[in-house]
């Protein structure tokens, strides 16, 4: 009876590892390198949504429920960010009311919502990249060309969650032996705590990879990710689907005029080109989609 319960965790954490590590990290790189340029270039409503609800969906198969927590409230920055620009910018032929004698036009309420829904997807995908693209990875692509500033980067990704995590177990010490945590004063010294600790860790930390003799030769990687047949696959039609992305880009059909008139048939004619639409889509999909049938695979 142990030995099948061991059986089906062992199961269980193969299935959780194919998941998460099906793919090589450099094509993973690639990929949210590229949706992240896809993204700031193209300034469609309907490739931004699609974007937006691919991340989410990414989000939801990688079970990363602190990013779709952190996505609700993004919420008020969209609806900021979409009444900022009719406040600032008054072009626009179609007038709703007037703010202090000031224009409230259509098309600069519509372009701040695409603005808006520029950083939703952004922000949802820097989620999805920092769930995906681990320390590890980004060290094992970055060290072997530029040690120094990979090692840098690292460090300065992990001292804001090491800096909350400390803080917040400094703080519960103080409260478990009497001490307030809501005071103002408490606020500083948990601070000077959590800025002490960090010093005396960086110390440590300095010490120990001299007397490992860090430095003195070719720095290798306790991780060892090989090429596969299906990695050079999806390489290859990422690249297919970059190829028509770009070329719709440079064509005009991942774009909308939103000055001087804007309307929903204007909108719906930049989509006229349907392999620019789908090549997008595939790109976007392609890993959820070959995870889930891994995961198919797998179980069966």
């Amino acid at each position: 009876m142990q030995a099948l319960f061991n059986s089906k965790k062992n199961l269980l954490k193969k299935k959780d590892s194919i998941f998460k590590k099906c793919t090589h990290p450099f094509v993973d790189f690639l990929w949210f390198f590229g949706i992240i340029c896809f993204c700031v270039a193209i300034r469609h409503p309907f490739y931004l949504g699609l974007s937006l609800l691919a991340g989410v969906l990414f989000n939801i198969l990688q079970k990363n429920w602190h990013a779709l927590k952190l996505i609700i409230y993004c919420v008020p920055i969209f609806i900021f960010l979409s009444a900022l620009n009719p406040l600032v910018s008054h072009w626009g032929e179609t007038v709703l009311f007037l703010i202090f004698g000031k224009p409230f036009t259509k098309e600069a309420f519509f372009y701040g919502l695409n603005m808006g829904l520029i950083f939703l997807a952004m922000f949802e995908w820097f989620l999805c990249f920092g769930c995906v693209m681990t320390v590890d990875k980004f060290t094992y692509l970055f060290a072997p060309i530029f040690p120094s500033v990979s090692l840098m980067v690292v460090m300065i990704l992990r001292l804001v969650p090491f800096c909350i995590r400390r803080g917040r177990e400094i703080s519960d010490g103080r409260w478990a032996i009497g001490l307030k945590k809501v005071a103002f004063k408490q606020k500083f010294s948990v601070l000077n705590a959590v800025m002490s600790s960090i010093l005396e860790d960086g110390v440590m930390t300095a010490l120990s990879m001299e007397k490992r003799g860090y430095g003195t030769a070719r720095r290798t990687s306790f991780l060892n990710y090989r090429w596969r047949f299906s990695d050079f696959c999806e390489l290859f039609f990422l690249s297919f689907c970059a190829f028509f992305i770009v070329c719709g880009i440079k064509n005009g059909n991942c774009a909308v005029n939103f000055y001087p008139v804007i309307s929903f048939s204007k909108i719906f004619a930049s989509l006229q080109s349907a392999e620019t639409f789908f090549a997008f889509a595939g790109f976007l999909f392609l890993p959820m989609i070959v995870n889930f049938f891994l995961g198919i695979k797998n179980a069966l």
